[in-house]
């Protein structure tokens, strides 16, 4: 029976951390940390309480020197200076040896998925701590009911407190190594400054209400309550506010995308800030009859075909997405093979050179379109027919250089036509 009840007072230790710590998790969409640097981290957590203790007890016996009885000055320094400096401090240096140079960290949201499992670790620990405390001092039935009490409490108060601290520290963190891939020394120093200061201040604050409500008399102890309240509900729900913003506002802090392949092996891409897929070409000669571009990759929309994506391949028909909106510079120049290309009814543009030298293609659909680049079909000696499916008035609004596409403008031009 005792087994029993330890190991639901265990349950009721970790759960919140490990609820709130997977919340977390599944809000970086883009691309999700690997696992065993999150387990890492929760462990660093663990750790980062060893340094946070020892700073606190000797914060605590000087500051007790210096102030025998508590006052509010006291209070004040005790949680400002000494708790909130001591945990804070700790679980940033600890998230920062191991995730610093790794390289994992290629964007925003990733600081702040750090900086919540190096926190809730923290947390986790410290839980167990205190809802165990009472076990073997009131024995096993009483310190059960004592600590299930105490993890309830914890569970709406002290976890979302460290939580939504890492959440601010992890949004600077991010920051801060943004600024070094843009080799921004000074704002990376202030980042990382916001990243330890804004947190200690929310800290400190939290505890500093909760030990000024013990000094007041009934009255202000009840005030001082009120204020307690209402600043854990606005900064939890400013928090989830913020945490939610930063999720779908993430984006790549390297200045350079982060390459795929897809799941068949023949296509690389990356994901754009925008949440968009942009293709690079393919990993290996093609050897299918139709090259397929599908829809979605990864549950995001595939938008464009990069520069020079496809040129020099051997590649014979292909159909784009539905989706596609830009072909770049050269994406399929010199591509000698090509017959037949699908192109979508969205497509915006068509870059420089796109189709330059593709020798084989012998008519071409072309939809609504608002740009044609330079030289877009030169070099497609056997080009004769341009299917156009607007009106020669839609077409004389494309934005066209007619100098550098008079092999597109000789060919034979068919409007309004139907795709079938």
């Amino acid at each position: 029976m005792s087994l029993v009840l330890m190991i639901i007072l265990f349950i009721v230790a970790i759960l919140p951390g490990i609820g709130l710590m997977l919340l977390v998790y599944f809000s970086d969409k883009i691309e999700r940390e690997p696992v065993g640097l999150v387990f890492a981290l929760l462990g660093m957590g663990f750790a980062s309480i060893i340094p946070a203790l020892i700073w606190e007890m000797v914060g605590s016996v000087i500051l007790e020197a210096v102030f025998p009885t508590s006052t509010l000055l006291s209070l004040f320094i005790e949680n400002f200076f000494i708790v909130a400096v001591a945990e804070e401090s700790s679980k940033f240096l600890c998230m920062f040896v191991i995730t610093w140079k790794n390289k994992a960290f290629d964007y925003a949201f990733d600081g702040v998925v750090y900086a919540v499992a190096t926190s809730l670790g923290f947390a986790i620990l410290e839980n167990i701590m205190y809802v165990f405390s009472d076990v073997f001092n009131l024995g096993i039935l009483e310190g059960f009911l004592t600590g299930v009490g105490v993890g309830i409490s914890r569970a709406f108060l002290a976890v979302p407190l460290h939580t939504s601290v890492a959440i601010f520290m992890g949004i600077f963190y991010g920051r801060a190594k943004e600024a070094v891939f843009k080799h921004k020394p000074g704002r990376c120093a202030l980042y990382i400054g916001l990243a330890l200061l804004v947190p200690m201040f929310i800290h400190g604050f939290y505890d500093f209400l909760l030990g000024v409500a013990g000094l007041m008399d009934e009255g202000g102890s009840l005030l001082t309550m009120l204020m307690f309240g209402a600043f854990v509900v606005f900064m939890y729900v400013f928090t989830i506010i913020v945490n939610i913003y930063f999720s779908k506002h993430d984006y790549n802090i390297t200045g350079s995308y982060k390459i795929k392949v897809t799941k068949d092996g023949w296509l690389r891409y990356a994901i754009t800030d925008d949440r968009e897929i942009i293709i690079f070409g393919l990993t290996k000669p093609f050897q299918g009859n139709v090259l397929v571009i599908p829809e979605v990759i990864d549950g995001y929309p595939v938008r464009r075909i990069a520069r020079s994506a496809f040129a020099y391949t051997n590649i014979v028909n292909i159909q784009l997405p539905n989706n596609l909106r830009f072909i770049d510079d050269t994406a399929f120049y010199n591509c000698p093979y090509l017959v037949n290309v699908m192109l979508p009814d969205h497509l915006v543009s068509i870059g420089n050179y796109a189709f330059e030298y593709c020798y084989n293609i012998r008519q071409f659909l072309i939809p609504h379109i608002q740009y044609i680049g330079n030289c877009a079909f030169e070099g497609c000696t056997v080009l004769q027919d341009i299917y156009y499916l607007g009106s020669p008035e839609e077409w004389r609004q494309i934005r066209i250089n007619i100098h550098d596409n008079q092999h597109l403008l000789h060919a034979r031009f068919y409007y309004n036509t139907i795709r079938r």
